[in-house]
């Protein structure tokens, strides 16, 4: 055997489950991966199932309240208007989290319980491309699909039936890049838990729970460290929306960091984990 042979077996066998640093490229497969990642969005009704669902669920409430206020008959209204737009932000920022912790919790691990994940590291492709090639594609899909598309069909729903028709459009546009942000956010939490866990159920439990843990915190602790909580970007997000002065940004800045440093984590242990 040539020593060009043994390298390629040498470099085969680190792949599948050595902690050996790897010889591809940094970000070698990412394109493929991302590639074949999104697209599996699009081959099934999955995709289609996510934005039907998101968009009637935020949906319900201008059309119930219209209803509600005799809009067929009066025609359009010109009162809760505010409660409408916390309504869409307070959907999209607890049920839709929950949306997105299910539809993304199994992105990792289901891969390395197939067996797909360790053929795959045979290939010239890195796992730090990996993860990332994951987070980002599922990450656009889903802000896609189960924000961008609902929310504009709910924006176009509130111009439609109230009679001065939306308040702040730089709001609006503001708002739907928070609620975007919460669910990249969310993610990226679950992206950096399947780095640390080998199955489904106690990412999705973590996940789901880090959304009560403030609610108790909030009673305890002084509202200056409650502040950072990315959970509390809901407030931030409910005033944009109703095109009022925005602060504080101190949870943004918090999720943001929560989201990086899941990713890298993420990166970080799979790239040295031993898949079997």
């Amino acid at each position: 055997m040539t020593q060009s042979e043994l390298a390629d077996t040498s470099n085969s066998v680190a792949g599948v489950g050595s902690p050996v640093s790897e010889r591809s490229p940094f970000l070698a497969g990412f394109t493929n991966v991302w590639r074949k990642e999104a697209t599996e969005w699009f081959r099934t009704r999955k995709f289609a199932s996510v934005t039907l669902l998101t968009s009637l669920m935020v949906l319900a409430p201008p059309l119930i309240f219209f209803l509600h206020e005799g809009g067929l008959h009066d025609g359009r209204i010109d009162s809760g208007y505010e409660g409408l737009m916390a309504s869409w932000v307070a959907l999209s920022s607890t049920l839709g989290s929950y949306l997105v912790v299910a539809l993304t919790m199994g992105v990792i691990i289901r891969e390395e319980e197939a067996g797909t994940a360790q053929w795959l590291f045979t290939k010239p492709v890195s796992r730090v491309g990996y993860v990332l090639a994951k987070y980002t594609a599922n990450a656009a899909v889903v802000v896609l699909g189960a924000v961008i598309i609902p929310a504009i069909l709910f924006l176009g729903c509130v111009y439609a039936i109230q009679s001065d028709g939306l308040a702040s459009w730089s709001g609006a546009g503001i708002a739907l890049g928070l609620v975007s942000l919460n669910a990249c956010v969310v993610i990226g939490l679950v992206v950096g838990l399947s780095g640390l866990f080998r199955s489904t159920a106690p990412v999705a439990g973590i996940a789901i729970g880090l959304n009560f843990i403030p609610l108790f915190f909030n009673r305890i602790v002084d509202q200056k460290i409650t502040g950072f909580f990315p959970i509390n970007a809901d407030r931030l997000t409910i005033e944009a929306a109703r095109g009022n002065h925005l602060t504080p940004w101190h949870p943004v800045i918090s999720g943001i960091c929560i989201a990086i440093i899941g990713v890298s984590f993420a990166c970080y242990r799979i790239s040295r984990r031993q898949l079997q």
